[in-house]
């Protein structure tokens, strides 16, 4: 399949460098509401529309909602009730489809949320999709915002990320364009530990075709550079989560968009993915 249109949005400061994101206060971010920054797209054949993004509020989390504590700030995720509303993922799939011209085209939509390896299975999906006829167009959305509720995930289990803000946007078809995505494969395995990463699990999404480059997962924890050890090899290794932060469910097609404006980048490039709880990953971009 091949990138017709893409779209992608970090924050930035005022000289427009990219910026990591620590924390939630949008203070001093020039791309504070990246969603008004995109447009919909006007659709104009068959589409399938995918919504991508990390951790999903569970409905769980909105019992609380009503008794807001200010101690409990910044450790608890304690929302008032139309920002639980907000922030699940199936409002926000059905604004985008609703701001769309022409979304009587769309023939299909689902959302992914297998964490930070969540819009690399929306790649797979499309690339299905389209070659099984369900629909001749595929329009992945992937967002990601930090919230309390991802900071204290990984500071309770100590996992040294810095988070990030993000969007991305694919319109792949089976016509030719410059940038293909082809590939595409997906793994699951069971760890007792749902944060860990192996690099038993990687080989799995790795592949036999001869690429030019690597661009793992790469967190770059001490664990996660350990797993991908074998998987990068001696080959040439892309990483961008130094700039951005960990952009989570956003973080595989974001990147990508970023791998094909990156002029130092050519020919082939393994693109591998991993989430929380044992999921993986991975495609090559190949820049005609």
């Amino acid at each position: 399949m091949y990138v017709k249109e893409y779209k992608h949005l970090v924050p930035t400061n005022d000289n427009g460098d990219h910026i990591q994101v620590e924390g939630i206060s949008r203070e001093g971010y020039t791309t504070k509401e990246y969603l008004t920054k995109i447009k919909a797209p006007t659709l104009t054949t068959r589409t399938a529309v995918l919504y991508a993004g990390g951790f999903n509020i569970h409905q769980s989390e909105s019992r609380d909602v009503s008794s807001v504590n200010p101690r409990h700030i910044g450790s608890v995720n304690y929302q008032p009730t139309s920002m639980v509303i907000k922030e699940s993922t199936a409002y926000s799939l059905h604004q985008w489809i609703g701001a769309m011209e022409h979304n009587e085209l769309v023939v299909y939509a689902s959302i992914n949320s297998n964490t930070c390896a969540s819009s690399m299975f929306s790649l797979y999906e499309a690339e299905r999709l389209l070659k099984e006829g369900v629909c001749e167009e595929v329009i992945i959305i992937a967002e990601e915002r930090t919230s309390f509720n991802t900071l204290r995930i990984f500071k309770e289990h100590r996992v040294p990320l810095v988070c990030g803000d993000g969007f991305a946007m694919l319109r792949l078809t089976l016509e030719p364009t410059p940038y293909e995505i082809k590939e595409t494969k997906w793994f699951y395995s069971y760890e007792r530990n749902p944060f860990q990463t192996t690099g038993k699990a990687y080989i799995h999404v790795d592949t036999d075709e001869p690429v030019d480059n690597i661009k793992p997962h790469g967190t770059r924890t001490p664990s996660n550079n350990l797993a991908e050890e074998e998987l990068v090899k001696d080959r040439n290794a892309i990483y961008y989560k130094d700039i951005t932060g960990h952009t989570q469910g956003v973080s595989a097609i974001l990147e990508i968009c970023m791998l094909i404006e990156d002029l130092d980048v050519q020919g082939k490039t393994l693109c591998v993915a991993s989430g929380l709880g044992g999921f993986y990953g991975s495609c090559i971009l190949h820049k005609h």
